[in-house]
């Protein structure tokens, strides 16, 4: 075997044992049932930042203010940032047909300060939620986002330890909770489907196995007190992206307290995938952008290795044709690749309701190896396009 060929199976071996434990932390998550039933309910902020969201942000709000959580124990904030359609006056509207009775349920904040600014727009917007926020948990999801009925309730019980003084008793500080795509009638929808229930699944496993690394942040609840105790944003604020995981990782290596995933999937949000290869780049690319600027450098190192294995296929498979006897350390490290990953998708798939998808798992394989190749290096290097700004990463 050559150099190369037992490179490629070192690192293949390496990637195998991270989604081997990704696998097994999600099992670990949809097992734990230690969230309880609420006694007392406490006052939850719901945060929705959104630009140009007008299509889409009635409806939202719409399926939020229909959660079973008591009425008068939760409040929303549609954080407008400089949105150049109609989503304000949509706002204002449903504002004044809830009427007096419930003055002060749905609130809109503006954003004019963000003018200012290149990067990091939602990560301000969501500050001025919480600095008016009268709740102790804050909860977060995006304008184009559908949440069950449920969702308050099962997020918050996820917080079961909440204490008197939270820098003294260690505490669950943060709840990330499932996001999930609507499949649709295309195979490439379905195909986006798939490999987002995989981020999903992984993002899940990686608290399971006790190193919390991604999330979304349509789905994320948060204590307030720890997060101002923390200086919010500050020393991630430099990053447009991360609102979400740079947080959970925060909260997580720099305090005692406990990070925790809910698989319930009453707690489940629903959005629709990208309808666009464009859309679908751009979207990438920003997720892309704050994986080299994790503080925790080890998991700056996992994400190397990653991505030179990934690169080590994509270069082995167009090398295969001329080297001869290349065929079999690319064939083991194709294998260190699907088996985990089969064996993580697999049971998110059937959690979920959607192993129907998994129908797409082999097709996409032949895809996934460019695709991280390519918008790993575009994440890194690139700028992106977020809602007609053209921003710095």
């Amino acid at each position: 075997m050559t150099v190369f060929g037992i490179v490629l199976v070192v690192l293949g071996t390496g990637y195998a044992l991270l989604i081997g434990a990704f696998a097994w932390g999600f099992r670990k998550v949809t097992r734990d049932t230690s969230s309880r039933a609420l006694i007392d309910f406490p006052f939850v902020t719901i945060i929705v930042p959104a630009r140009d969201e007008s299509c889409c942000i009635e409806d939202c709000v719409t399926t939020i203010l229909a959660n079973d959580y008591p009425a008068d124990r939760f409040e929303i904030m549609v954080v407008d940032d400089l949105s150049e359609d109609d989503t304000s006056d949509v706002v204002r509207k449903m504002i004044s047909e809830l009427g007096d009775e419930q003055a002060g349920k749905l609130q809109l904040l503006q954003m004019p300060e963000n003018l200012e600014r290149t990067r990091a727009h939602k990560k301000r917007a969501i500050e001025k939620g919480i600095a008016a926020a009268r709740g102790e948990i804050i909860m977060t999801t995006d304008a184009d986002c559908f949440v069950p009925p449920t969702w308050i309730r099962t997020a918050v019980s996820m917080f079961n330890d909440i204490a008197d003084d939270p820098m003294v008793d260690a505490v669950t500080a943060f709840v990330s909770s499932p996001v999930l795509y609507r499949p649709g009638n295309d195979p490439l929808m379905h195909m986006q489907a798939l490999e987002f229930m995989g981020l999903v699944a992984a993002g899940a496993g990686a608290i399971g196995a006790g190193r919390p690394t991604i999330c979304n942040g349509a789905n994320v609840a948060y204590r307030k007190d720890v997060f101002e105790w923390l200086g919010g944003f500050s020393g991630i604020d430099h990053l447009t992206s991360g609102d979400d995981e740079l947080l959970m990782q925060k909260i997580n290596d720099t305090t005692r307290h406990h990070v925790r995933f809910c698989a319930s999937h009453n707690a489940a949000v629903i959005t629709d995938p990208v309808h666009s290869f464009r859309e679908f780049f751009q979207q990438r690319k920003r997720w892309a952008s704050k994986g080299a600027h994790y503080p925790n450098k080890l998991l700056i190192a996992m994400l190397v290795s990653i991505y030179l294995f990934y690169a080590g296929l994509l270069a082995g498979a167009l090398a295969m044709p001329f080297v001869a006897g290349l065929w079999i350390p690319m064939l083991i490290a194709f294998g260190l690749k699907i088996v985990p990953e089969a064996a993580l998708l697999w049971p998110a798939c059937l959690h979920f309701g959607r192993w129907r998808l998994f129908v797409y798992f082999l097709p996409e394989q032949l895809l996934h190896i460019p695709y991280i190749v390519i918008l790993g290096a575009a994440g890194v290097f690139g700028k992106y396009e977020w809602k007609g700004r053209q921003v710095v990463r």
